[in-house]
């Protein structure tokens, strides 16, 4: 299952109103990272995770597998009251499952290796791109090369 952590970490940002500069300050960590984290370029560590859940009400599961996109502030809201009732009742969602917490940084993991496939295709169309325009160029210098001979 993909995951949405990067575009849903950005929208509960937007959604409270803070740009990345004032949330870093409330999570204590850069605006550089903030904006990697929901660009999905890096991931957070699981201390950094645990702030951003504890900030905005949210558990980390909501945050990685639901589409806030979709999903309006009111009902995200309800969801999470449901599912903060059923999780109490169950076992607390936190890190201290050192299971859990080796999970979690294995599904980062992937998720990075998922980022970086695709940096890596859209590197390779790049590098297409600019043989192709090199070829072009060098056609077009042959050309004027002739032009000015003949």
């Amino acid at each position: 299952m993909e995951s949405k952590f990067s575009a849903n970490l950005r929208i509960l940002r937007k959604r409270n109103k803070l740009t990345l500069e004032a949330l870093g300050k409330i999570l204590d960590v850069s605006k550089s990272a903030l904006s990697d984290y929901e660009n999905g370029h890096t991931f957070p560590s699981l201390d950094v995770c645990d702030a951003i859940c504890n900030y905005f009400g949210i558990n980390l599961d909501n945050l990685q597998k639901l589409d806030f996109a979709v999903t309006s502030a009111e009902e995200l809201q309800q969801n999470l009251l449901i599912q903060s009732s059923s999780v109490q009742r169950e076992s607390p969602s936190d890190f201290s499952d050192r299971n859990k917490q080796l999970e979690f940084h294995n599904k980062l993991l992937h998720q990075q290796i998922e980022g970086l496939e695709v940096q890596l295709q859209l590197l390779k169309q790049l590098l297409d791109s600019k043989s192709s325009v090199i070829t072009s160029l060098q056609i077009q210098i042959k050309l004027l090369e002739e032009k000015i001979r003949g």
